[in-house]
């Protein structure tokens, strides 16, 4: 039986969710070339949209929701007009 990874998804803010749907493409190609059972589960946390909705970057839960993880593949994080990067960067840390 081959083993399905888990792959976190947080594209995170600006350039991050640009670019997130062609890397996720990138490695839908390298799975299927190489036989890699993946699965890809999408987060909508650590970025500044989630901040300003609920005060804080990422859910209390957050390390329970990740652990549980293969990888993290995150995007960019930072919107120094809305949010200050002291916060977005230090609320971002995992």
């Amino acid at each position: 039986m081959t083993k399905k990874y888990q792959i976190a998804v947080i594209p995170g803010d600006g350039i991050g969710e640009e670019v997130m749907p062609e890397g996720l493409r990138v490695l839908e190609a390298v799975a299927s070339k190489f036989s890699i059972d993946i699965q890809f589960n999408h987060h909508d946390f650590a970025c500044c949209d989630y901040y300003l909705k609920h005060g804080q970057m990422m859910p209390d839960n957050w390390f329970d929701t990740l652990v549980t993880q293969d990888a993290i593949f995150f995007g960019a994080v930072g919107m120094p007009k809305l949010v200050p990067d002291h916060i977005s960067l230090w609320g971002s840390l995992i």
